[in-house]
């Protein structure tokens, strides 16, 4: 439903600060698209004056807030709600109301700007920080293409938007320039991804800057992982092995146990995130008779294993 309005909630322990700025900020950045909510599971019953402050300072609404309970968005004629968020970690760890139609969930903790002690200049800082923080997180949330990913593989990008190492992943098109050099680059094939009938994926840091790149197929309850290059300037972060991980959860998701990849150099690597060497004559026949296995690939490649569950 393209015009359809999805409702999102943000959840702290006082809804005083952090939760509000988020109602704010997204009521401007999402309107048409979004409308916003806020409560708490220990209201203060009045918003930090800091957060109205900064709001203002920043050009959002800053009128019209309460501190409220997270109850009331339990009740029958509460609107049902899309989207809710925990932006602190008091509130990730209470035991939350039963939310009517199942809303897609994600922890995206700052820190409280209200426990910060010291001169007026210093606690509006800690205020604009908070709101600088909420409205990137928000925007990389509205970047997400909502109506046609995948629900399960759109809360695990969700879920990664609050993580202070996690990636976020866009899913691209196979003939993608930047892709193709970026293999190139890496020394990885390219000949057979326009027949590919796999997801490929760029992966971007926190500040939507590109790292690398990945890709997988699926062949019922086994996936081939291929294609993870990382750029020659993201090298040396731990970004090869978060994008592994990525690609083994979304092989999870979708039904696969165990992941699969070939490799000439990177056995090493690939050992200290649980992967196997095994046999070919062990390998499923639909690895195999894939273009990487039969052709692309030397003969001397390994093939390595391990379960997609992390």
């Amino acid at each position: 439903m393209p015009n359809r309005v999805y409702n999102v909630l943000f959840l702290c322990t006082g809804n005083s600060a952090r939760s509000i700025l988020a109602e704010a900020i997204l009521s401007v950045e999402g309107k048409g698209r979004f409308q916003a909510f806020s409560a708490g599971s220990q209201p203060k019953g009045a918003v930090n004056p800091f957060a109205l402050k900064v709001l203002d300072v920043l050009g959002y609404p800053s009128e019209g807030f309460r501190s409220k309970s997270w109850d009331e968005f339990a009740l029958p004629d509460a609107p049902e709600m899309d989207f809710i968020f925990t932006v602190c970690d008091d509130a990730a760890g209470e035991v939350c109301p039963i939310w009517p139609g199942h809303p897609m969930t994600a922890h995206w903790g700052i820190e409280d700007p209200a426990a910060v002690e010291g001169t007026e200049i210093e606690k509006e800082r800690a205020f604009s920080l908070a709101a600088r923080y909420m409205k990137n997180r928000i925007m990389a949330f509205l970047n997400l293409q909502h109506a046609s990913v995948d629900r399960l593989w759109l809360t695990t990008k969700l879920q990664a938007i609050g993580r202070r190492e996690g990636l976020e992943a866009e899913e691209i098109n196979p003939v993608d320039v930047d892709f193709e050099a970026a293999l190139l680059a890496a020394a990885l094939p390219t000949d057979d991804l326009t027949q590919s009938t796999g997801k490929f994926f760029r992966f971007s840091d926190r500040q939507g800057h590109p790292v690398g790149y990945g890709g997988i197929e699926l062949y019922g309850k086994d996936a081939l992982l291929r294609s993870i290059a990382v750029l020659p300037t993201a090298q040396r972060h731990g970004h090869g092995a978060a994008i592994t991980r990525l690609l083994l959860r979304y092989a999870d998701i979708r039904g696969a146990e165990a992941g699969y990849l070939l490799t000439t150099d990177a056995v090493p690597f690939f050992s200290k995130l649980g992967f196997k060497s095994v046999e070919r004559s062990a390998v499923p026949a639909d690895i195999l008779g894939t273009p990487q296995a039969c052709d692309l690939c030397p003969a001397s490649a390994s093939i390595l294993t391990r379960s997609v569950s992390l």
